[in-house]
């Protein structure tokens, strides 16, 4: 499924090449022009342990068209 990155939201998941999923687990900032959330993946079956650890933070221009799954 294709995204459009100023649709993001808590939830979705993005796709990387392999189709490996990673959740959004956070809104960190929003502009006019990007959007920047955190990214969590699932390694383990409780969701309490991967959705607290850091992940990372990705900056997307609001114009990307991102491959993922929108809840």
């Amino acid at each position: 499924m294709l995204l459009k990155a100023q649709n993001l939201k808590v939830g979705d998941q993005l796709a990387e090449d392999d189709g490996f999923l990673w959740d959004i687990t956070e809104i960190i900032n929003e502009t006019e022009t990007s959007m920047t959330v955190r990214l969590n993946s699932d390694f383990s079956s409780f969701k309490d342990h991967w959705r607290s650890g850091q992940g990372c933070l990705k900056t997307f221009d609001k114009r990307s068209i991102l491959q993922g799954v929108s809840v």
